[in-house]
């Protein structure tokens, strides 16, 4: 009888550590090696679900390799969205939608080891990508042409955040503390993320001037288009924007000096006061 008890309490402890079903489950399904070519350049190789006969993909995963925001609505509702962009998901249901339209998945989401997992053809498909091959001896599924969804962009100093949102192509400056905004207008116009790299930077000089510097550039060309904006206690002092630049520009020379290039003009800007000290032709 003393023993019989053992035996029932080491049953109920398994049962506690190893749900029922988990044993099913991994026995249905294998992780496969899948190349992702993303249409920026970028290319991943990450292990996805193959179950029943068919690849699945990480839901989240692949989401925000595109750039996209990933929620749960509820318990039951995935989502993956940017303002260009909104894909959900539904347990229990193979009808998705993306954009707004209503797509048959084929197969219903899965949950496997704290990811979810959808069909890799629909999941391509909804970033504008494809599958292109499958082989069928290791199981390894390549997909192509997949887009980078990225329409917003981050950069914080000193308890102010500054983000571009690709919709508008301006800078938008919001004060930590007080949730006060202001918007600067940049100007940037068809920003493709696909084939374009944008960067904020910031930079400090010795008499507390903050030089915001942003650039945009084709990741092809090299062609880079140059914005800086010199800031005096957090206010906008001086701009310049100079287009299509092969080189890189030094900004805050070792004399102390801001050195500020626009399509015409080179001005050297006085450290502290923001003066300009000499105009130089391009």
């Amino acid at each position: 009888m003393k023993r019989l008890k053992q035996v029932v309490a080491v049953i109920f402890m398994m049962s506690v550590l190893l749900p029922l079903g988990a044993k099913k489950s991994e026995a249905a399904s294998k992780y496969v090696d899948l190349e992702i070519q993303w249409e920026d350049g970028r290319i991943a190789h990450i292990e996805t679900l193959l179950k029943d006969g068919v690849t699945y993909g990480s839901f989240f995963s692949l989401g925000s390799g595109a750039g996209l925001l990933w929620e749960m609505e509820d318990d039951n509702t995935a989502i993956l969205r940017s303002n260009e962009k909104r894909i959900v998901v539904h347990m229990g249901s193979t009808i998705a939608e993306v954009d707004g339209q209503e797509v048959d998945m084929g197969k219903e989401p899965v949950w496997y080891i704290s990811h979810l997992y959808v069909p890799i053809r629909f999941l391509a498909a909804a970033l504008d990508g494809e599958v292109v091959n499958r082989d069928t001896k290791t199981g390894k599924v390549t997909v192509t042409g997949l887009n980078n969804y990225t329409d917003t962009f981050y950069g914080s100093t000193m308890g102010y955040s500054y983000i571009i949102h690709a919709a508008k192509g301006d800078l938008e400056i919001t004060n930590a503390y007080t949730g006060q905004k202001s918007t600067i207008p940049l100007g940037i116009k068809n920003m493709n993320v696909n084939t374009q790299d944008l960067n904020l930077n910031f930079k400090w000089t010795p008499k507390n001037l903050l030089i915001v510097i942003i650039e945009y550039s084709n990741r092809k060309t090299g062609v880079n288009d140059l914005y800086t904006l010199v800031f005096k206690n957090q206010g906008l002092i001086r701009k310049s924007v100079a287009h299509a630049l092969m080189e890189q520009h030094e900004i805050l020379k070792s004399d102390g000096t801001i050195q500020l290039i626009d399509d015409k003009n080179i001005r050297i800007i006085d450290d502290g006061s923001g003066n300009v000290l000499e105009v130089i032709p391009r």
